[in-house]
């Protein structure tokens, strides 16, 4: 769960410090403007090759998704949460 809001988060700041709409984001990607209104409201979750995807289209780099994800993964850890 803090990973899919860690990544809307990410997603939704970068449209706005950039001035993009959802719109052209799908076009980049190659899905529909619905389909990444669903992910950024966190109704349906992206697979990493999604996550890729918006990654690539936003010119962000993967490494940046990665070390949130062994982050998430190692807070989980800590807690018991995994």
């Amino acid at each position: 769960m803090v990973l899919q809001e860690e990544f809307r988060r990410i997603i939704r700041s970068e449209l706005s410090r950039r001035g993009m709409s959802q719109r052209e984001l799908a076009r980049r990607i190659g899905i529909t403007n619905p389909t990444v209104n669903q992910y950024l409201t966190g109704k349906i979750c992206p697979g990493l090759d999604v996550v890729e995807k918006f990654f690539i289209a936003l010119n962000l780099p993967l490494e940046f998704a990665a070390s949130k994800d062994s982050t998430a993964r190692t807070d989980e850890t800590k807690t018991g949460e995994a």
